[in-house]
């Protein structure tokens, strides 16, 4: 028997479905989950079909014709999510049912399993106490039955019809992050490559890490020999870097615990653009943040080159005005890197800004208790401001983290008030 969802629903899930998926989608677990249940729709109605990522982001997540899923992780992030919620549902709303929905690690193929109902251990009725047993033996029997059964019944009470586990409280960063209930996205830095093609069919990916815009082209050194020799080039930004896409998957999913959703996209998808109607985080380094510098323009603390060192622009009494790279070994190294809160353009948005070579130690103190710890506790000894920098170091092992630590923290700077 099929089940059609309330007129309130999206196109796709107002189709008729099966109980055993309407009934995941109109659960507690889902409710808040406006993409997860698009998506869960769209793989329901296409199982029997060898569906790609790029019919999954455009047809069933809103993206555009231009999606590639080679620069854009977001299909992958979605499934990911709807496979750890539908197992939350499962082990709490959907506890009871016979079948359930599955999304195999490795792929996106959606399909129902069927399961075996529990099995009850059968009580068997106590006799009463022989006539040679003691009386005292007896009642405390009695005391201990009636003792279980309350306490049995007590807790019964306390989690019966609650139906999904409590939502974890929100660590105050991100409370205050998310705080105006916009829509949220990560976005991945894509670095500048400048394509060349000296004969038909050839190219050439040339890239200068100090140049990140392609109208600086010819501030390159290597740029002139290679525009004599192969003619000019043309914008390529096709790749995304390896461990900035780990970071965004790490960071999407540690939100993702807290209800708090986002998007992951490439920067070659006009971030700007989004922080009108979107709260933006934005990780990068020196050259991959070079878009954003209407809004770098406005710190105290600015990423120097190679992210070699963080120079402090505006610094307070007693501190240093550059906080540098240390190489404790030929491994191990500190880098500082650069956190930032700051407003969109309307101010009821919210960019927040990772700036390191190491953007994943970055998103390590951003999702760990021991890091949001350290970051609360400098936060309000500064006042709290809604907007604020702060530069942490980073102790690194060739790419393993080894520890962090913040340096400083500075309310924001209004152009009209710095010093």
């Amino acid at each position: 028997m099929s089940n059609v969802l309330p007129s309130d629903a999206s196109p796709l899930e107002s189709i008729q479905l099966p109980a055993s998926v309407t009934r995941v989608l109109a659960s507690q677990s889902f409710e808040r989950s406006p993409t997860l249940r698009s998506l869960l729709t769209y793989l329901w109605l296409h199982r029997a079909e060898s569906i790609s990522e790029y019919a999954i982001a455009t047809e069933a997540l809103g993206r555009s014709a231009l999606f590639d899923a080679k620069t854009d992780a977001t299909v992958r992030v979605q499934i990911s999510r709807l496979r750890q919620r539908l197992e939350k549902f499962y082990e709490h709303e959907g506890k009871d049912c016979s079948e359930r929905l599955v999304v195999p690690l490795g792929g996106h193929q959606i399909h129902c399993e069927k399961v075996a109902p529990a099995s009850f251990a059968v009580v068997t009725p106590v006799d009463p106490p022989r006539p040679g047993m003691p009386v005292a033996l007896a009642l405390l029997c009695a005391c201990l039955a009636l003792a279980c059964a309350g306490l049995g019944l007590a807790l019964y009470r306390a989690h019966a019809d609650k139906g999904v586990a409590p939502v974890r409280e929100t660590p105050r960063f991100w409370k205050a992050f998310f705080g105006s209930g916009h829509p949220s996205r990560i976005i991945l830095p894509t670095p500048v490559f400048l394509s060349f093609s000296p004969h038909p069919g050839d190219s050439i990916m040339f890239r200068d890490t100090t140049v990140n815009d392609f109208d600086a082209r010819r501030e390159s050194n290597g740029y002139a020999a290679l525009q004599k020799q192969m003619g000019d080039p043309v914008l390529a930004q096709n790749y995304t870097v390896a461990s900035d896409t780990f970071a965004s998957v790490k960071l999407a999913r540690y939100l993702d615990r807290f209800a708090l959703e986002t998007t992951v996209l490439s920067s070659a998808d006009a971030p700007l653009e989004a922080l009108d109607t979107e709260n933006v985080i934005a990780l990068g380094t020196w050259g991959t943040m070079r878009p954003l510098k209407t809004y770098l323009d406005r710190m105290s603390f600015v990423l120097g080159l190679h992210e070699q060192s963080v120079e402090v622009r505006w610094p307070l009494p007693n501190e240093p005005k550059r906080i540098d790279w240390v190489t404790e070994s030929p491994e191990r190294s500190v880098w500082p890197g650069v956190i930032a809160v700051l407003p969109g353009p309307r101010r009821d948005t919210h960019l927040l800004v990772l700036a390191a070579r190491h953007t994943s130690a970055l998103v390590s103190f951003l999702t760990s208790a021991n890091g949001l710890d350290q970051l609360d506790r400098l936060w309000k000894a500064n006042g709290s401001p809604e907007y604020f920098e702060t530069v942490v170091n980073s102790e690194m092992n060739n790419d393993e983290l080894v520890r962090f630590w913040p340096v400083a923290l500075h309310g924001l700077i209004e152009p009209r008030n710095k010093p």
